[in-house]
């Protein structure tokens, strides 16, 4: 099977849709779907949907976190890889920030 679908999750502003607010871009044989989450929570139950739709890889943004990563792999059965941006021990208190946790 040729890798032709995949799919980039973040995390959004908390107002976000992941239905209706997305992107769906396709070049050259290649489709990339762009979902925001409006919570961490959200991030699973789409990429299920995603990866029933089609999707063959999934990449999370690094706002949603490890744990999220774990969760997605678990729910998706393993059938697709799942990934996360990372960022290195220097940017920590500044994604902190953007993202805070409570």
């Amino acid at each position: 099977m040729a890798f032709s679908n995949w799919a980039f999750i973040y995390l959004g502003l908390g107002t976000e849709d992941p239905v209706r607010d997305r992107a769906v871009i396709s070049v050259g044989g290649l489709t990339t779907t762009i979902v925001p989450v409006p919570d961490r929570a959200a991030a699973t139950e789409v990429a299920v949907q995603l990866v029933a739709d089609g999707a063959q890889l999934i990449e999370l943004c690094g706002g949603l976190g490890p744990s999220v990563v774990a969760e997605v792999l678990a729910a998706t059965d393993g059938k697709v890889p799942v990934g996360g941006t990372n960022y290195g021990v220097e940017s920590i208190h500044g994604l902190a920030a953007l993202f805070p946790t409570s």
